[in-house]
Formats: C-alpha cells, structure tokens, sequence
C-alpha cells in the first residue's frame, strides 16, 4: 500500500500491499521478440513481499515473483489470485479462502494452507522488523487451516478494506523459510534468491540488473514474455538516457514528471509513453477548527475559487487528473455525477458574502468583523506541491484572500504542524490505497493528535456512512454508501482536492495488453503481466 510524501504512507503501503486486457492461451508461441527490458532508478534490497514497502525497486520484483491470496484490478476491485474470491460469513468478520488446485512454488514444492498461514503468523509476530502496519488487517485475527487448500481469517471486527489492504500481500514459501527465525528474517539469504508463485522466477540477481524468466505453470497462465529484465540505475533521468540510446525497451517515471521528461519520453521512437493516474490525491488541508473554516460556505467558496484544470495544465503539464473527488476517477466507487473542476468565481462570492466577508474598497482584501481573510498554506520542499500551493494563493488573490506560503521538510510539516493540528491549511498528498474506504482519514474518531483526520472535520451523516461502507462487503452497499458519501463532501468540502497526479510509463509500441488502469502503488504496473505480448 506508497508516493513521496504521502501523510500515511505506512498505514497505506499496508494498504497497497495494500490498483484494456486481452485473454490469452496458455499456449504462447515464444518469437525472438519475447523478450523485456526496463531501466528503473534505484535498486533492489530485500526481494520479499513482507519488507517491499521501504523499497520501490522490491516492491516491483515482489509483484513479479510473489502472488497473494487475491490481487487488485484495474479498477481497484478484489480478484482472485492464490485463491478464489473468499466467502464471507460471520456479518463480514470471517473469510474463508480455498487455494486453487496443484498450485507450485518456483522450485516444484505444493503451496499449502500453511505457507498463508505462516505468513500472516509471520507478519503479526513481536520481533518482525518490517513496516509494523503491514500487519495492521490481521492483527487480533485468528487463523485456521482445516486442510491443505483452506485458511479461514476470523477478523476481530468487520472490514471490507481487508481484502484489497491485507489479503493482496505476497505469500512466503514455508518449506524455506519455516526455521529462519522471524527476527532474522530481514537478513535471511532467501532475500536474495526468492522463490515465489508469481508470473516470474528470479534467474539472476546483481547489482545491474535482475533477471527473470517466466514461470511456466504461473497459475493465471504462463506469461508471454519469456524473458523479463529491470536494469538498475542512479536516477530516472539515467533510464530515460539509456531508453533514448537504445539500451533498454522502456522506463518508468515514479513521480509526477517534469515538462522535459515527457518531451524527452515523448521524442523516442517506436515507443508509447502512457500516463497512469495514481490513486493519490492532492489535497488542500483546510483546518476545520480555525475560525476561518468552521463555516462550510467559506470551503465551498475556496474549491469554487480554484482552477484544478489549469493548475493540471500549468503545474503537471497535464500529467494529472483534475478532481474534486475524495474518490479517485477511474476507480470502482467513483461517481462522477458529484465532481466539480470548473473554477466558479462568481459563485464562490455570493457564499463569502453570505458568510459576512466583505471587500475592503481600499486593499482589496475580504474582512469580516475588523479581521482580514489571511492564512497561510503550509507546504514540504517538493517544488511541484510548492508551485501547485503559489498557484493557489494567486487564485484566491481573485477573491480578495491573502494565503502565505511557508515549506519545509516533509518531517517537519508532518510532526510539527499536521499530525498537532497547528496549521490553518496544508498542501500535501493523501493515499487510501487500493480501498476506498476514507475512515482513517475523515471519520471523526480519527480527530485529535492519535489520528489521521486532520482536518478535524466532524459530521453524523458521513460518519455513517463512511462506516456502512467499510462494515459490508457487498459491494452495491458499499458503491451507495461512497455515492452519498461523495455527494455530501461536495456539500461540506471538509478538503479541497485538487488533482490526482499521473505516473508515466514509456514501453515499445509492440508491447501488448499493458494494463491501462488506476495506479494504486508503482509495481502494479506490472497488473497481468503474464498478458502481455510482443
């Protein structure tokens, strides 16, 4: 569940973990073509699912080599992987998974209920050293395996956001690693030489590059490329030089890309340069317990205020999707019926006006009650967020609002002035991952220093409904539920969301069947792999 400067990234790299496609045979004629090579920044430290959260290059290896219960689609819905889709019993605390039939390890060994099993025990256990929050869905859960092909999770509450957060992460071999204690994990050998289910096994691993060649009897159909290469260099501008000289088929742009970046990307011959919208938004933080917010028709006035379309154009050289949604487009809960972009000055007057903020004919600025509307907009040193947050406060000027910017160190905005509430607003991106369930970052439980609303925004309505959706996992329910749910944020606007940033992925125009869809963590790109053709 994983961007730069996502506020939870933790809890959401859990998440991702915790986001168009043509069937093929599984008979695959093998050409001289069949082959793949991406030059990606940075490099690999531990292949193994368990601890591919502190890195980008592991978690794509990871993808390849590991499968979990279920996966993630295009779409952000729940698909079977290792396993069927689970029955669901117990008013959603109880999942029961059955394996499919004859499934095998990269080295021939049968997967069982026991490697879930020691996963999960692995992943809850004391002295595991990886990210704490993987095993947040599972913890206080109880496990059983009454045969070989089954797992029954007994949650300790209902949660429908443990399928996509928690039940997509990798399965661990037990037969290799069932005597490595669990404290030594991190450091075991196994971390170099993985031995996974998924499309690819590991033919070689250096400090150049990883090769992988495809698993011929991968579960979801042996892949059709045979031989799949990540090249490892310094930084992306390095990959994008050695795709432009030829040296490898294609690259990948982690964060939003510079207007140099994609015209580079966009000038090399016979390749696609593909933009896939991250599940992260960018969002205004308006703290609800200043008194500049705490009346809803002052957020409505700022969203009305501001030109998501140009800030798109001008800040991401259209490398992002404007939005207004706390629900990422293109994702299954998503109901565009609710989304507003349109700038609407004239709106966003009449609701300051009746919220008793009037022009000074002299400055120009708005006041009410001998008090200017002045704030300031806290921001961390990224330049795209910072130009994104100038961009803003020279929007708002239109108004009559005077909003300062002050950056700093993402640590800093984070510690000192968001997780404290001692902000009046703040730029920064927010990940629900794969799930679209917003609780941990809109339920009023989550207010306070403990939590992660904040905002502090507090309202019955959405609180219940926010709840409904996360405790049913009938999908049509929950579909409702984020609707209305949409529907009142339009109305309330606890943040302003302002755009959803894009990844860009380059790739030779003979590659087929790339996924097109939501990017809900970098390495699901790589989402049907097996698919994919030349």
């Amino acid at each position: 569940m994983i961007v730069a400067a996502v506020l939870i990234a933790g809890v959401l790299a859990a998440a991702g973990a915790l986001a168009l496609r043509l069937v093929g045979s599984d008979s695959v004629v093998l050409t001289n073509q069949s082959r793949y090579t991406e030059g990606v920044a940075g490099t690999w430290q531990r292949v193994n699912p368990l601890f591919a959260n502190a890195n980008e290059v592991d978690a794509d290896l990871s993808q390849l080599v590991f499968s979990g219960l279920v996966r993630v689609g295009a779409d952000g819905q729940v698909l079977g992987d290792l396993a069927e889709l689970p029955e669901v019993t117990d008013e959603g605390r109880t999942y029961t998974f059955k394996l499919r039939r004859n499934l095998q390890w990269h080295d021939g060994v049968a997967v069982t209920a026991r490697d879930v099993l020691f996963t999960a025990r692995t992943l809850t256990d004391g002295d595991f050293s990886g990210d704490p929050l993987l095993a947040e869905g599972w913890r206080g859960a109880e496990f059983e395996i009454p045969d070989e092909q089954t797992f029954i999770v007994h949650l300790r509450q209902a949660s429908a956001p443990f399928l996509a957060r928690s039940a997509t992460i990798g399965i661990l071999p037990e037969h290799l690693l069932g005597t490595t204690p669990v404290r030594d994990l991190s450091d075991a050998t196994f971390n170099a030489n993985p031995v996974g289910t998924g499309p690819y096994k590991v033919e070689a691993l250096d400090s150049r590059e990883a090769r992988l060649v495809a698993y011929d009897r991968y579960h979801l159909g042996k892949p059709g490329i045979q031989r799949l290469t990540l090249r490892f260099f310094s930084d992306e501008a390095s990959a994008t030089r050695a795709l432009q000289g030829g040296d490898v088929d294609g690259t990948f742009v982690r964060t939003s890309p510079t207007q140099g970046q994609l015209t580079d990307l966009n000038g090399v011959k016979d390749t696609v340069t593909a933009e896939l919208q991250r599940s992260s938004q960018l969002l205004l933080y308006l703290n609800t317990g200043n008194t500049l917010f705490r009346d809803q028709r002052v957020r409505q006035a700022i969203s009305l205020g501001i030109n998501r379309p140009g800030i798109v154009d001008k800040n991401f050289f259209g490398a992002a999707t404007a939005s207004s949604s706390p629900i990422a487009p293109g994702t299954w809960a998503y109901s565009g019926e609710y989304e507003t972009t349109a700038q609407d000055l004239s709106r966003a007057r009449t609701l300051l006006a009746e919220a008793g903020w009037v022009q000074s004919p002299s400055t120009g600025i708005l006041t009410r009650e001998g008090q200017e509307f002045r704030f300031t907009i806290r921001v961390d040193n990224d330049p795209v967020r910072f130009a994104v947050a100038n961009e803003i406060s020279a929007q708002l000027t239109t108004l009559g609002i005077r909003a300062s910017i002050s950056s700093t160190t993402f640590t800093v905005l984070h510690l000192d002035y968001l997780v404290p509430r001692r902000y009046e607003a703040a730029l920064a991106v927010w990940d629900q991952g794969p799930d679209p369930d917003p609780y941990f970052a809109w339920h009023s439980s989550q207010m306070g220093t403990a939590g992660l609303n904040l905002a502090n925004f507090e309202d019955p309505v959405a609180d219940e409904l926010i709840s409904k959706g996360r405790t049913t996992n009938d999908l049509e329910v929950r579909k409702d539920s984020y609707r209305q749910f949409q529907e009142i944020w339009q109305d309330l606007v606890p943040g302003v969301v302002i755009a959803y940033p894009h990844s860009v992925y380059a790739y030779p125009d003979n590659l087929e069947n790339v996924t097109a869809g939501v990017l809900f963590a970098s390495s699901l790109r790589y989402t049907d792999v097996q698919k994919w053709r030349r």
